[in-house]
């Protein structure tokens, strides 16, 4: 188990632009948000309150002035919503369904390309790996040549594919990192990538040069930070230098951002929404024109 001190030592290590120097709690307070830009929420980061009240939940997140969501568990409809009624109900909102995490295979990426069409969906959005097996290279090979083969199916039906790295892509196998396979192995034109900032942490490991060496396969970011535990905490009250990690990825070709938390040590789930919502706006996306600092 690693320790608090090993964790913050190792992070030391990294590229100093990717790390801030502390955990300083500089997303305390509300900021002055002059022009709300485009930003979604993964509803992973609000599970608790979804499975008690979906509706309260999504109204409460359109008010914080989410544009959009992410939904998690999608298979042709949400949390047992049929997918037209959820889409409706997020249109009084003012909410996008930009896409979902999802269990798509080869063998049901028909069908829920279809209803992700229909109702207007961006992405189809594959989170893991599921039941697939992850001990070898040969496993990754076999894992993007099934991406490709989702992707083609999406790219048909007009929704994009995407995958979602945590951490188990991120450690090496031998002498090769699965995610390098994962990336030259799966098509551009079929098969962009959601960088998730706090795994990329968790694992020591640098975003940037992910997205320097693969210009245009990133579409998404999860924009998640990391405490001095190693822990998910609110965006801006962590270690990662975000203004650096945004504007590398918006170079290569990052086009919607999306804020996600694991766990909510700092208070209930929707306060630690709201809290990086307002620090993404105030600090982040109405300063991208300042770039790397």
């Amino acid at each position: 188990m690693t320790t608090r001190r090993e964790f913050f030592q190792s992070l030391k290590l990294l590229s100093l632009g990717l790390f801030l120097p502390g955990c300083s709690g500089r997303a305390s307070g509300e900021e002055s948000i002059t022009d709300r830009k485009e930003l979604g929420v993964q509803l992973w980061s609000v599970r608790d309150v979804i499975n008690t009240d979906l509706k309260g939940t999504l109204e409460a997140l359109s008010v914080m002035g989410f544009t959009g969501i992410e939904p998690y568990g999608y298979n042709g409809s949400f949390y047992g919503i049929p997918a037209r009624e959820f889409k409706t109900f997020c249109d009084s909102l003012g909410l996008e369904i930009y896409g979902s995490h999802t269990g798509i295979t080869i063998d049901n990426a028909r069908e829920y390309a279809e209803k992700a069409v229909a109702i207007g969906m961006r992405f189809l959005v594959l989170p893991s790996f599921g039941s697939r097996p992850t001990t070898s290279i040969d496993d990754f090979k076999a894992a993007a040549d099934e991406m490709n083969r989702i992707g083609e199916v999406c790219r048909e039906f007009g929704v994009r594919f995407a995958y979602h790295n945590h951490d188990f892509e991120l450690r090496k196998i031998g002498d090769v990192l699965p995610y390098e396979i994962l990336l030259s192995e799966t098509e551009a034109g079929l098969v962009s990538f959601q960088a998730d900032t706090y795994f990329f942490a968790r694992e020591r490991l640098d975003p940037i040069p992910f997205f320097e060496n693969h210009p245009g396969r990133f579409s998404m970011l999860h924009l998640k930070d990391v405490d001095f535990s190693g822990s998910s905490c609110i965006i801006g009250n962590g270690l990662i230098d975000f203004k650096t990690v945004l504007a590398s990825g918006r170079k290569a070709g990052v086009e919607l951002l999306i804020y996600e938390q694991e766990e909510c040590s700092e208070g209930t789930s929707l306060h630690c929404a709201e809290q990086s919502f307002h620090y993404i706006q105030s600090h982040l996306l109405n300063n991208e024109n300042h770039g790397r600092e």
